[in-house]
């Protein structure tokens, strides 16, 4: 299931990694989320020579919407995410099928990626922790956030259905609080320890603003996970908002300074991955500035392809430029 709007730069290198896949037994739902681009003209055509595809067009509604929209109308049990701009291994789905095979009691299965950038140059690597049940099952008991990369994931539709589905008022952390909801029901999580998709980076230089948003909403997540295993109420963002004026002077400024660190490394990458010397360096030494430990740590994991937190996972997730989401 791919959701899409204006995506017709990497659309057409995205449909073709998916129509060129080893395993053949699929449908493709794409989603045109009311694109005033091409988009939806390169869906349709190539819908026109393969009967797997099925092309649904609307007004805009943003992504959650896409997403539970792609689910439902799926027929399979099982639904692979994929984003317009990324590219499928050949073999991401005969693999996952297969892992998802030797593991029966998943719900939800992702995998390790490879970074590209927009002339499709690897730039990086990620590998992840959540490759076994005692890691997953180690974080849940910690009430840490269990994340990995969304355009990666194969998914059960029931699970999903029964959980909910993606909630709006999480965007651009939708993905991250579905995962846990699942867990939290009692669903099992991987994250396969093979590189089946190609993630890429691409835009203009990110948005502080965006980013800023990106790493509150990701503490809202948190502060849900506490509240729901605690026998309470989630608080609203509202309410979480106020939650977070009520903290010390320095408590504040603490969160100010990391979230701000996140944010400059976050375009730091979309520079790197641009060849904009300047903007790369001027953006991570402000966040080395702010939090050396944070980005020594994002630097190796990202470009070494060491393992990466959830947290920073889905940082990296949302840096692309897309109006439906902080893109991922």
């Amino acid at each position: 299931m791919m959701p899409a709007y204006n995506a017709e730069r990497f659309l057409h290198e995205a449909l073709e990694s998916v129509m060129a896949q080893t395993y053949e037994a699929f449908e493709l739902i794409f989603i045109d989320d009311g694109s005033t681009d091409g988009s939806r003209a390169i869906a349709e055509a190539f819908a026109a020579t393969d009967r797997r595809i099925r092309v649904i067009s609307r007004e805009n509604r943003g992504l959650c919407a896409s997403l539970n929209q792609g689910i439902d109308l799926a027929h399979g049990p099982w639904v692979a995410i994929m984003h317009a701009d990324d590219v499928m291994e050949p073999d991401r789905i005969e693999r996952q099928i297969a892992f998802i095979e030797d593991h029966p009691h998943l719900a939800v299965a992702s995998s390790f990626v490879t970074y590209i950038d927009e002339k499709g140059r690897t730039i990086g690597r990620y590998v992840s922790d959540l490759v076994d049940f005692d890691s997953v099952r180690s974080m849940y008991e910690k009430n840490e956030v269990v994340g990995f990369h969304h355009p990666a994931v194969m998914l059960r539709k029931d699970v999903v259905e029964a959980v909910g589905g993606y909630r709006d008022a999480f965007w651009p952390c939708e993905d991250v609080d579905l995962w846990n909801r699942i867990l939290e029901h009692g669903h099992q999580i991987l994250v396969q320890p093979e590189f089946l998709l190609r993630y890429r980076f691409h835009g203009s230089s990110a948005s502080i603003s965006r980013a800023r948003l990106l790493q509150r909403k990701f503490r809202w997540v948190e502060a849900c996970i506490v509240a729901r295993r605690s026998g309470r109420e989630e608080p609203s963002w509202n309410e979480f908002l106020v939650q977070l004026t009520k903290l010390p002077w320095w408590a504040r400024v603490n969160l100010e300074r990391v979230d701000l660190a996140r944010s400059l490394y976050k375009a730091a990458v979309l520079s790197y991955s641009q060849d904009r010397t300047i903007s790369l360096m001027t953006n991570l030494s402000g966040a080395a500035l702010l939090a050396p430990i944070l980005v020594v740590k994002e630097v190796r994991a990202k470009f070494t392809g060491s393992k990466a937190t959830s947290a920073s996972t889905h940082s990296e997730v949302e840096a692309r430029n897309d109006p439906t989401r902080l893109v991922d």
